[in-house]
């Protein structure tokens, strides 16, 4: 199999089982280095890295999302309910854990550089809304990119690891510490598994007929 196609379909998702061995700062460079190389409409690179890779600061962020208000009900908001989500539980606590376990963590922000940031869009008027979705999508298009580009390297050195949003819940705090200016999308965790038993849940490449439409 083609090393690139093997390393796609092999990219799993691990909370746990981590090595505390510690990644070498060489291979940590090359790993922000493929997502910097990412594509970006307009070749705008909406994204700046935040590569925490000290194990006291790693436990510091780790205890902002643990102390975070709301922690057992964050999950994805539904507009149309107005209210959380139905059908998912929080994993606010289990990301503050992967924090902790895994040696390398790569928060990632939006630097907003066609819309502004969310903010921007709550303040946008009804009929400039539109429009800035859009160019807030593609900012996130771009960053959903490098974060793959980063993951996918990652697993070419043999290492694990999971993209964690639900950090968001403390944006702010985090957002100080680390100084980010723009919106905080979430943390890359990162480290070499203790051992290669696959994780539960792993995303499967399979041809689902509902998720695809062939024309």
């Amino acid at each position: 199999m083609n090393r690139v196609i093997e390393a796609i379909l092999s990219r799993r998702s691990r909370r746990e089982g981590f090595s505390p061995a510690p990644v070498p700062a060489a291979v940590v460079e090359e790993i922000v280095r493929c997502g910097l190389a990412a594509p970006s409409s307009k070749n705008a690179r909406p994204w700046r890295f935040h590569v925490v890779t000290g194990r006291a600061l790693r436990d510091e962020l780790a205890g902002l999302v643990e102390r975070s208000s709301g922690v057992e009900t964050y999950v994805p908001f539904d507009p149309a309910l107005g209210g959380p989500r139905p059908g998912f539980s929080s994993t606010v606590l289990e990301s503050a854990a992967v924090l902790r376990s895994a040696p390398v963590a790569i928060f990632v922000e939006n630097r907003g550089v066609f819309g502004g940031g969310r903010q921007a869009l709550l303040e946008a008027s009804p009929e400039r809304l539109a429009s800035s979705i859009v160019g807030y999508t593609f900012e996130v298009m771009g960053v959903g990119a490098a974060v793959e580009n980063m993951w996918l390297a990652a697993v070419a050195h043999g290492l694990d690891g999971v993209f964690m949003g639900d950090v968001l819940i403390a944006e702010r705090e985090i957002g100080r510490r680390l100084s980010v200016d723009g919106d905080l999308v979430g943390v890359l965790a990162l480290g070499y598994p203790e051992d290669r038993t696959e994780p539960p849940g792993r995303a499967s490449g399979e041809l689902a007929a509902d998720r695809i439409r062939w024309y």
